[in-house]
């Protein structure tokens, strides 16, 4: 049953319809140093269906206090962001490949080149939707957002 379990879970989190939820993250987000590390943060963030509800409406003066403080929010949380670590990764690269992103070697902050649409899956709408609004709770720098969150490392 266990394998049954995981082969679903990676036919429904595949990297090419996930990739165009951290793109959407990117579009919007003024790159700064060391960004390429928040994208680990958008699909355990986006994909759980408590935490879509929990900020749904996500303004300007939302902050990641409020996020990080909520219970609903981060129980599981470390869970989720160890589960999708490996498919963020292959996002990225997936990503690099297609040259949708770019990355830059010396301060390792993402761009966006392409800003196409790329093929999205319309049960992801809601999550790209929420991935587009999410930098503006990502005020913090990448390492004070790792200390908010309670990870200590990749």
């Amino acid at each position: 049953m266990s394998k049954f379990t995981d082969n679903i879970f990676t036919i429904h989190n595949n990297i090419f319809s996930l990739t165009p939820v951290i793109i959407a993250f990117y579009k919007n987000y003024k790159s700064r140093e060391k960004d390429i590390f928040l994208a680990y943060f958008i699909l355990p963030i986006v994909l759980d269906p408590i935490v879509l509800d929990e900020i749904k409406s996500i303004t300007t003066k939302s902050n990641l206090t409020r996020l990080v403080s909520n219970k609903k929010v981060m129980a599981g949380f470390h869970d989720r962001f160890k589960q999708f670590y490996q498919i963020t990764n292959d996002c990225l690269q997936y990503a690099l490949d297609c040259k949708y992103i770019e990355i830059n070697e010396t301060n390792l902050s993402v761009k966006v080149v392409n800003r196409d649409v790329l093929y999205t899956d319309s049960s992801l709408n809601k999550a790209i939707n929420i991935a587009s609004k999410l930098p503006k709770m990502f005020k913090l720098d990448v390492i004070n957002t790792y200390y908010a969150f309670g990870i200590k490392g990749l």
